[in-house]
Parts: C-alpha cells; sequence; structure tokens
C-alpha cells in the first residue's frame, strides 16, 4: 500500500502542542490511527470534500460562536463526554452545514455535520481525540474519537458555553424534577425548522441560543438516532485545523473497535 507516516508539529500561536501522527494513503483516502494502543482505520473518501458531494445537500444551520477555542461534540441531553477536543481554534464564529441525505435509505435524515474553520478540503484527516487526562477509565480511552448518542440528538458547542448550558438543564430541573426539558424547552424550536431544510425529515436541528447571551449551540439529529458515532478533524498542510465533522451514515472498522 502506497502510504506515508506523517509527524509534525507547528509553532504558530493556533498549534503550539499540535501533534500528527497517522498513516495516510491518499490515493485510498484511508487512514490508519493508533488509539490507546490499538491500530484503528476509517476511509475519508466521502465526507473529504462534502461541499462538492452530490449525494447530499448541504445547508447551513448557523454561525457558531467560539469563545473559548475549545469546541464540544455531544449528545445535547445525555451529554456523556461533552469534553473538548484536544485541538483549539482561533476564537470567532464558524459556519456549521448538515450534509442532508438525498437517496436510499438515508434520504431526509442528516448524514454529517461540519465546522467549518477555512473552506479548504484538508490535507490530512484524524479522529478527533478529546485528550487521555480528561477521560475517566481505559473503556473512554479506547473508544477515544466516538461518543455516544442516546437521545437522537448531537450538537457542537464552544466548551465553556456547554457548561454553561449544562448548569441551565440542572436549575431546570431543580425548580421541577418531572419536567421533561426536551419537550418544555427544546421542542418549540425544533417545531419551527418543520419544513427547513425541505430536503430533511423536518424538525431536525435548531440553533439554540443561551438565555440573556451571544452563546449557542448548534443542535441537529444523528442519521438513524441512537449509536456509536464518530469524529474527525481536518488539517492543511501546516497543521492548522480546517474541518471538523461528524458522521452518522458510515460504519467502519472505527466503529467496530
Amino acid at each position: 500500500m502506497a502510504s506515508i507516516w506523517t509527524f509534525f508539529s507547528c509553532n504558530d500561536k493556533q498549534n503550539q502542542k499540535f501533534h500528527l501522527q497517522s498513516e495516510q494513503d491518499p490515493k485510498s483516502k484511508v487512514v490508519s490511527q493508533v488509539v490507546f494502543g490499538e491500530k484503528t482505520k476509517f476511509n475519508y473518501s466521502d465526507f473529504n470534500d462534502l461541499k462538492n458531494n452530490k449525494y447530499y445537500d448541504r445547508f447551513l444551520a448557523g454561525n457558531l460562536n467560539i469563545i473559548s477555542g475549545k469546541v464540544v461534540c455531544t449528545d445535547p441531553l445525555y451529554k456523556e463526554l461533552g469534553l473538548p477536543q484536544s485541538w483549539t481554534i482561533d476564537k470567532g464564529k464558524y459556519p456549521v452545514y448538515l450534509y442532508i441525505g438525498l437517496e436510499d435509505d438515508f434520504n431526509g435524515r442528516v448524514a454529517y455535520a461540519e465546522l467549518v474553520v477555512k473552506d479548504e478540503v484538508p490535507a490530512f484527516w484524524e479522529l478527533s481525540l478529546i485528550s487521555e487526562e480528561l477521560l475517566s477509565d481505559d473503556f473512554e480511552k479506547k473508544m477515544n474519537g466516538l461518543y455516544p448518542v442516546e437521545t437522537g440528538l448531537s450538537c457542537f458547542s464552544d466548551f465553556e458555553t456547554f457548561k454553561i448550558y449544562e448548569q441551565e438543564i440542572k436549575d431546570f430541573y431543580n425548580i421541577d424534577k418531572k419536567a421533561n426539558y426536551y419537550n418544555d424547552v427544546l421542542a418549540s424550536y425544533f417545531d419551527k425548522n418543520e419544513f427547513i431544510p425541505k430536503s430533511s425529515r423536518g424538525k431536525d436541528w435548531i440553533n439554540y441560543s443561551l438565555e440573556q447571551s451571544d452563546r449557542n449551540i448548534i443542535m441537529f439529529g444523528s442519521g438513524y438516532g441512537d449509536g456509536l458515532y464518530s469524529r474527525y478533524v481536518g488539517y492543511d498542510k501546516k497543521g492548522n485545523v480546517v474541518k471538523f465533522i461528524t458522521d452518522f451514515i458510515q460504519l467502519n472498522e472505527t466503529q467496530m473497535r
């Protein structure tokens, strides 16, 4: 197999502590990556250039306000692994696109969600990991790069915003333990998107703003619903993050670890 090992570090402000180590096969678009001592593989051909992938409808869900430079991707109600990715980006507002399936069994469902830092095709892809010291046990470390969905939803959020959001939920249930945060708070926002975009099932995403702030969380349906899903980060040749993707459509060696 024609492959190369890439290992480099970058000295710019964004990536002072950045290191990339993975076996890249650009011909077959396969990446081999070691996660907690185990080698895993994934194929990025389907999501390498989603903007120009004819099998999906590209929809702008909103601009995500990144205040801390740290990004969270998790189930916004189950909240397991609501931790920041190991990389950081500059503070700012970044577009989040949803890619709606246009054919076969995935028609109308969210296949991918993508945070665009730079509008270019990445030179390298890797599983997006959480720093191991933040994970609680060996199982979480072994499954790093994946996250569980238990409520049919996923989200992108700034890390500091997500902590405030978690407190908002705690405060909500402290008032009424029998209440339901989705039904009582979130459902009305999803209802407003019943026909947006027309290619989707409807009621499948929201750009949720926290009360009295410019902080937001973009939530979206997770393909067929509950499951274990992958996160990927794409870098340019200098090691700067250009794309962050969560994948609801592919079943590969990564998800069978």
